[in-house]
């Protein structure tokens, strides 16, 4: 007949479960003596193991352990029997399964029986090859701890998953573990069942350091080490007992642990019962394993450690670009101010050859001004501080602005500025002094590069987004989030891009004049600058060219709704909040249409205020068939302000219902940056899963 162990001071889970199992084929002894315990699992007496998570004659946890080792060939489950609400996972993970109080018979004879089942399946099985058990139980956890290792990046936590994954396969006592993580970082990692004594942990100081000193025979070592120089690291299961120089004379396996072709560590383990050859092999596979997690590690750290210095470099190349632009600006002021006196004669009466050179002076005045005006807004963007002012407008307005400012230099060149404009243009959301600044730098740079007598055309059309060339503008269909787009086109009959110089017009301090002919001055940034200004715009800009038959450079812009601005805005703000590592909050509110009192209509009309409204913060409204629909930005938020919003929904709700007798039936939801999502797109789903029914009917 098989027999229960049950180990409980309760006698009234005693009586209980002996009572549950009188009718059963099952037998109940019980004992609370550690050695009796061990004992009748030792010798096979008993079938099953029930233990109480309250056990006071003895720990648990440490019974557990020592079962699971002595149960190991009898294949003996250990069932704990836990409260409901315990936080007890080192010791529900040395059992096998559980039940919780109070007990209930039926589900503590279904527990038994499965667990029966499952013992009489494995005992088959171990029957046959005992040894096949175990090797498997090994490969489980090699496969397991191989995902674990292929899923991290951090050294030391890598170190761990591997001591994890021998204790779990090899069950040790104490594990060793010497880690160069740098020439004046050298840690020895101590994990051990028992509490560990001064002398042992200095003798395994030692150990460890004649080890590694012998690993390199009669070669150099790759750092000199001694005593004093190791930090050491104790996890210690159960400092109620305590290892000393004994566990020295117990089994162990040693391996090196090597990152590619450097040397990192080196790891021994102790165990009372000896190591079987399949264990050895257990050992040395994982002890490989990590070698390359940690290479990778070690890539990724130097990749991230590079890419700090090179943010660092970055900051202070776009801080040192705008000190020195903004030290330079106060001087060529003065200057300015100074000829443009002297010119207008106040300074007194001025040569013929006087005003030529004081004209030149001027001109490369405003010249240098310009290359500070670039070189600011280089720096801005690349901070992600340049302002936009996104309202609805014609973008023939700066477009036909452009054209009259640049007309009396193009006939200056006797150069023909033509406009072709779509008189039917759709409004859109766009910055009017970017897109004129975008313009600008187009007209001017064909200006510069038509010869005498030549011509250009600006022209502006409405373009879908079925008819763009996604190979022109270097991107592919899933970029383009629109429709309709505003193309504008500056088109000249100039000297013209050769095709390898086509693909630098874009980048950084690049000349896109022939490289035969560099009379022009600059310093390349116009057209970069002029790129970013379009992507801040959710646009492309692209060059079209043929050497001496001229050149077309376009830009798009999006026919944009307010709710496509204001998700546009967005994205900016997520841009500026992830530099300046802050929040962005966002709110969303959703009823019907058909609703007879509508909460969204009363936020419109200011009956009902749910934030304090400033400059930042931004507000869309826009229905979706048969919902409408709320959506609120507040930059520079945290999770008070996002509780505090909650709140007082749920407040304004419930006081319109409690004084006007009105039935508001909506539900919201909100989302915080980063918490929540990175990206416009990930904030807004979590928004759409997680609102929340609010139906305050009439009281």
């Amino acid at each position: 007949m098989a027999k229960l162990l049950l180990v409980t001071d309760d006698k009234k889970i005693n009586d209980f479960v002996s009572q549950s199992l009188s009718k059963s084929a099952l037998s109940c002894i019980s004992s609370t003596d550690n050695d009796t315990i061990i004992s009748y699992v030792q010798k096979g007496l008993v079938s099953l193991v029930v233990i109480d998570e309250k056990l006071q004659s003895c720990d648990p946890l440490i019974l557990c352990k020592k079962l699971q080792a002595a149960a190991i060939k009898e294949n003996i489950p250990v069932i704990a029997l836990i409260e409901q609400d315990t936080t007890n996972t080192e010791f529900l993970k040395q059992t096998n399964s559980y039940l919780t109080k109070p007990i209930n018979s039926t589900i503590l004879n279904a527990c038994i029986t499965s667990n029966l089942k499952l013992k009489k399946t494995i005992d088959t099985l171990s029957s046959n090859n005992s040894e096949l058990a175990k090797s498997l139980y090994q490969l489980d956890v090699l496969y397991n701890t191989s995902t674990r290792l292929a899923g991290s990046l951090d050294k030391q936590k890598l170190i761990s998953i591997m001591i994890d994954g021998l204790e779990k396969s090899l069950s040790f006592s104490l594990s060793s573990t010497l880690v160069f993580n740098e020439e004046q970082d050298i840690e020895l990692i101590i994990n051990s069942l028992y509490g560990i004594s001064p002398r042992l942990e200095h003798s395994l100081k030692l150990r460890a350091i004649l080890s590694y000193k012998a690993l390199f025979d009669k070669k150099k070592v790759p750092y000199d080490i001694n005593v004093k120089d190791i930090k050491v690291t104790q996890n210690i299961k159960h400092p109620i007992e305590e290892y000393d120089l004994n566990i020295l004379k117990f089994d162990n396996l040693f391996a090196p642990i090597n990152v590619g072709e450097k040397f990192f560590g080196l790891i021994e383990v102790f165990r009372e019962t000896e190591f079987s050859q399949e264990d050895t092999t257990c050992f040395q596979t994982l002890a490989r394993q990590v070698s390359l997690p940690l290479e990778n590690a070690s890539l990724y750290e130097e990749i991230k450690n590079t890419n700090t210095k090179l943010e660092k470099l970055e900051r202070l190349k776009s801080e040192f670009i705008s000190i020195v632009s903004h030290e330079l600006r106060t001087p060529l002021t003065a200057i300015k101010n100074s000829l443009e006196i002297c010119l207008s004669g106040k300074a007194g009466d001025i040569s013929t050859i006087m005003d030529k050179f004081l004209n030149m002076a001027k001109r490369n005045v405003m010249r240098l001004s310009g290359i500070i005006n670039d070189l600011l807004d280089l720096s801005k963007i690349e901070a992600g501080k340049m302002d936009f002012k996104f309202e609805m407008g014609d973008i023939n307005t700066p477009v036909e602005f452009i054209k009259n400012t640049f007309e009396n230099l193009a006939k200056e060149k006797n150069i023909s500025l033509i406009s072709e404009k779509d008189l039917n243009l759709p409004g859109t959301y766009f910055d009017n002094q970017r897109i004129e600044q975008v313009v600008s730098n187009l007209v001017s740079n064909a200006i510069k590069f038509t010869d005498e007598g030549g011509k250009i055309i600006i022209k502006t059309e409405i373009v879908k987004k079925s008819d763009l060339d996604v190979k022109k503008l270097n991107t592919d269909n899933k970029q383009l989030l629109y429709e309709n787009y505003i193309k504008i086109s500056v088109t000249d009959n100039g000297i013209g891009i050769a095709p390898e110089d086509q693909k630098k017009v874009f980048d950084q301090f690049q000349q896109i004049e022939n490289s035969l002919n560099r009379q022009n001055g600059g310093t390349g940034l116009g057209l970069p600058i002029a790129k970013q200004l379009i992507e801040a715009h959710k646009g492309f800009i692209w060059v079209e060219s043929e050497v001496n038959s001229g050149t077309v450079f376009s830009f798009i812009i999006p026919v944009l709704t307010e709710k496509d601005r204001f998700l546009s805005d967005l994205d900016k703000e997520l841009s500026k909040a992830k530099i300046n590592n802050q929040n962005v909050l966002l709110v969303m509110i959703e009823e019907t249409k058909e609703q007879k009192d509508s909460f969204i209509s009363a936020v419109k009309e200011d009956k009902i205020s749910i934030i304090r409204k400033t400059s930042n913060t931004k507000y869309v409204y826009y229905d979706d068939r048969e919902k409408q629909y709320l959506l609120i930005m507040i930059p520079e938020a945290d999770k008070f302000a996002q509780g505090f919003i909650e709140k007082k929904i749920e407040s304004a709700l419930q006081s319109s219902n409690e004084e006007n007798n009105k039935r508001y039936d909506i539900l919201f939801s909100t989302a915080i940056s980063p918490d929540n999502g990175t990206t416009t797109e990930e904030l807004i789903d979590n928004l759409k899963r997680s609102l929340v029914h609010r139906n305050f009917a009439e009281v």
